[in-house]
């Protein structure tokens, strides 16, 4: 005797089970503090891939060839700039020398960007060399070229000046 109504209905119910199990978190290890959901890790701030498994610093690392132009001041001296993550947050980077500044004494200017997705950076207002420099700026990478692009404001309480600048840095 064949029953097609009971095999529909069986294959129906099979398809059901693994479509749940597809959904589930079952055999998914999400990394760095991830958390599944769905079946898919959603990743805590400075991570992503599908197990959480890469920085977003990671792309931003690096040495590059920095070029600058600025509105008042005009072209800087193209430099050599270097990128290095923080070693307490997964979404802080440095950036240095920054504008090819240096301080007193020769240092070079360090500023701090945090982050605010994959390929978007924010410089939060930072003084820097003893409150000589006030910067604050927005970037954003661009893997295809590997470089990315900084617009920021800087002033210089020294001198009065206040400028409106935008950095491309390309890595080697």
């Amino acid at each position: 005797m064949r029953r097609p109504g009971l095999i529909i209905i069986l294959g129906a119910l099979g398809a059901l089970v693994l479509s749940c199990k597809r959904g589930s978190c079952e055999n998914i290890t999400c990394l760095n503090g991830g958390t599944c959901r769905n079946g898919r890790c959603q990743c805590p701030v400075g991570f992503e891939g599908a197990r959480c498994e890469t920085k977003w610093t990671d792309r931003w690392i690096g040495t590059y060839t920095a070029d600058d132009r600025c509105r008042q001041v005009g072209l800087i001296p193209q430099y050599e700039g270097r990128v290095s993550p923080s070693t307490v947050y997964a979404d802080v980077l440095y950036l240095e020398p920054f504008g090819n500044l240096t301080c007193e004494g020769g240092q070079a200017v360090k500023v701090e960007g945090r982050l605010t997705s994959g390929n978007q950076l924010r410089i939060e207002q930072q003084a820097v060399c003893n409150r000589r420099y006030s910067i604050s700026g927005d970037g954003s990478y661009d893997q295809n070229r590997r470089a990315f692009t900084v617009t920021y404001i800087i002033r210089d309480f020294q001198t009065g000046l206040t400028d409106t600048c935008t950095a491309t840095w390309l890595k080697y």
